[in-house]
């Protein structure tokens, strides 16, 4: 019990104790650039032969069998990009198609297109991308070397996942995927406003100030600059805390500020902090430098209060200065992190707490532990409207509004969104809620989209001013093979491959989606926030054993085949009772396979290869473990499956039983069953899995 406790804890400690950080950076050659950030991922963006025409933008995160994604933009500085727009790409004269529209101004390649688009510029081909007729060649100049760099930093050197020098090469050392840090932002005073020192700060703070100030800043003291817009000035972080500004320096296109941190009541030292800022807000510094007056090209930084310093959250450019858009053409980062407000996180851990109590309840009155009942605690309270609506391809069969409980705002708010979704049958479910207490009903989207799967997605919308707008965007939905189903989609359920469920709930005042999520000897309940995406969530984890004492026949009333002896049946129940510690989904990766049966002298190596696995399953089950089975002293490989640990009185499980000899093949299949007690809780924050419709 003291190592799955172990294992259980692991699970939830922090990546950033478990893999060290990645350093990200930026290079550029010729027509290309490349920025790689801190979680792996990396954006290389090339640009047209003619300046101010084209440019394009390829995304690859972090981790084997990662898709590149690609989209386009074109010259925005005269003039905007007409709307409906059609965008083909050709390669040497040869039409690949049109390009989806991803919104006003940025048009989607789909897989197809994307990988042509690689092979055309690696050989140096002819690329054009056309807007409304009129062809825009694409440079290839330096696109190989910003593709080497990718692959480099991304450690798929000679693998077949490589954009260049592709191999046979093992992928396991491809560079993982790592989460954005997390930034706990403090509390401040919201809106506060530069003052200028008053006299007594001015004697007190000056002396600390003006060495800094002498050598570094030039224009503090410039008179042709007007007085007021060189006065140091104090804005209210916190209760606790000033910032210290003065100008520093000016030049045609940026202003650089000297910044400090000091406590209000003027005692410490001011902490300096740049002499490059740019401006504060609520609690945030930002970098902001022109590469030239048109601002096509920037290059930025922003630092968050947390409560005793300024922390880095992002750093970027926005791409070379090609006269294609005014503000910059990409978002191209080397640093990210994700930003949570304390008073969230405290909130989201008090929830969490909360959670942990009710399942520990629930277990002391039911050792079995039915989790559904847990959800049925944290009822969802407050003015909630549900309805249903139509869709015949993708439009709104009727634009009426369905319930006298939506106000008119509601609905022109919705029917203005333009809000579409897959279905199976062309019925989508909606729930008016407030979901993130602003006294505004946001808007939670339900929808069945079938397939192998039997997929149902659920997306959340926030209140805008006339719209309802999703904020979970994220690089993902780049590629045409990501298809969420929903707008803001938030999570899936897997309907046939997988054992979960979900239910909104209200836990201190705060409306969570309660995401259950079920395997052989695990359960794990995640709560997801609305308009709050994170690589951790806070998560409950329940590891369980169970009395695999129930042997039988698939065929009801029917024997067992093959018959079970008194001593065969007690070996095979003390191998179930043995593998429930050694579960394939616990296995490390770097562990050595051992045969699953003894393997015979003289055996050949292809031969041998029979022993250290059972048979292959299908998607709709969970392989959990490799056992030998011995029959009339003759060992045999049997295959334990179950519905992802599907429960009712008793664990859903089965087993067949194969041979690793050429010539016997399957012999039986056994069902198995029995009770269940909980060995662990755990409760903590944790990257989600098994979501196999959005991960």
């Amino acid at each position: 019990m003291r190592s799955l406790l172990w294992v259980a804890i692991i699970g939830l400690c922090p990546i950033s104790l478990l893999a060290a950080p990645v350093q990200g950076f930026s290079f550029a050659y010729k027509d290309w650039e490349v920025a790689c950030d801190n979680t792996g991922t990396c954006r290389a963006a090339g640009y047209g032969v003619n300046l101010g025409e084209v440019s394009v933008l390829l995304t690859r995160s972090a981790g084997p069998d990662q898709r590149v994604s690609g989209q386009v933009t074109f010259a925005q500085t005269d003039r905007d990009i007409p709307p409906d727009a059609t965008v083909r790409l050709l390669i040497d004269d040869q039409d690949r198609g049109t390009l989806d529209a991803k919104d006003d101004s940025h048009f989607r390649l789909d897989s197809t297109q994307t990988t042509a688009l690689i092979q055309a510029l690696e050989h140096e081909s002819r690329i054009e991308i056309s807007l409304n007729g009129a062809r825009k060649p694409l440079s290839s100049a330096g696109s190989s070397a910003i593709f080497l760099k990718i692959d480099e930093f991304q450690q798929r050197l000679g693998t077949a996942d490589a954009l260049l020098r592709k191999g046979d090469a093992d992928d396991s050392n491809t560079l993982n995927a790592l989460p954005a840090p997390e930034i706990i932002a403090a509390p401040t005073l919201h809106n506060a406003q530069p003052e200028p020192l008053t006299a007594k700060q001015r004697q007190r703070l000056l002396p600390e100030l003006i060495p800094l100030l002498n050598s570094r800043c030039d224009d503090w003291q410039n008179k042709d600059i007007p007085a007021r817009e060189r006065q140091i000035t104090a804005t209210a972080i916190d209760k606790g805390h000033l910032l210290i500004q003065a100008l520093c320096w000016r030049a045609a296109y940026n202003d650089g500020y000297a910044m400090w941190v000091v406590d209000s009541a003027a005692q410490a030292k001011p902490q300096p902090i740049s002499t490059d800022a740019s401006s504060y807000a609520d609690g945030a510094i930002a970098f902001f430098n022109k590469g030239r007056g048109i601002a096509d090209c920037v290059s930025g930084e922003e630092r968050v209060w947390d409560g005793k310093s300024f922390v880095q959250s992002l750093k970027y450019t926005t791409g070379m200065c090609r006269e294609i858009t005014p503000g910059g053409t990409w978002m191209l980062p080397t640093f990210v992190s994700q930003v949570r407000p304390k008073q969230q996180k405290d909130a989201d851990n008090n929830a969490l707490k909360a959670l942990y109590s009710a399942v520990l309840k629930e277990q002391k009155a039911n050792p079995e532990l039915e989790l559904n009942k847990i959800a049925e605690q944290f009822p969802l309270t407050g003015h909630v409207t549900n309805f249903t609506l139509t869709y015949a391809d993708d439009t709104l069969v009727s634009k009426s509004k369905p319930s006298a409980d939506i106000s008119d705002d509601e609905w022109q708010a919705f029917l203005h969104s333009d809000i579409s979704a897959d279905s199976e049958n062309g019925k989508v479910s909606f729930t008016l809620i407030d979901l993130d207490n602003d006294g505004r009903r946001d808007l939670i989207i339900d929808s069945y989209v079938g397939g192998t799967g039997l997929f149902s997605y659920t997306g959340v919308l926030k209140r805008g001013d006339d719209t309802f707008d999703s904020v979970n965007g994220s690089d993902s939905d780049d590629d045409d093979d990501f298809d969420a189903g929903v707008p803001g989609a938030l999570f899936s359920l897997n309907g046939r491959g997988a054992n979960q469920w979900s239910q909104w709930v209200r836990i201190n005042g705060q409306v969570y989606a309660l995401w259950y999520n079920g395997q052989f000897g695990e359960d794990n309940l995640y709560l997801l926030r609305p308009f709050s995406p994170t690589d951790r969530t806070p998560a409950v984890t329940i590891r369980y054993r169970y009395t695999l004492n129930t042997i039988s026949s698939p065929e009801k009333d029917q024997p067992l085949t093959p018959a079970l002896n008194a001593k065969d049946k007690a070996d095979l129940l003390k191998s179930l009772e043995v593998m429930q510690g050694t579960l394939l989904k616990d296995k490390p990766q770097t562990d050595s396979d051992a045969p699953i049966c003894p393997i015979p002298p003289g055996t050949s190596s292809d031969d041998a290869d029979n022993y250290y696995s059972g048979i292959a399953s299908n998607y709709i089950y969970e392989t959990v473990a490799y056992i030998p089975v011995w029959l009339n002293d003759k060992c045999f490989i049997g295959t334990i499956f179950s519905h992802h640990g599907t429960y009712r009185h008793g664990v859903d499980a089965e087993l067949t039983i194969s041979s690793p000899r050429e010539d016997e093949e399957v012999i039986g299949d056994y069902t198995l069953s029995g009770l269940r007690h909980v060995i662990s809780a755990v409760s903590g924050w944790k990257i989600r899995q098994g979501d196999n419709g959005m991960m």
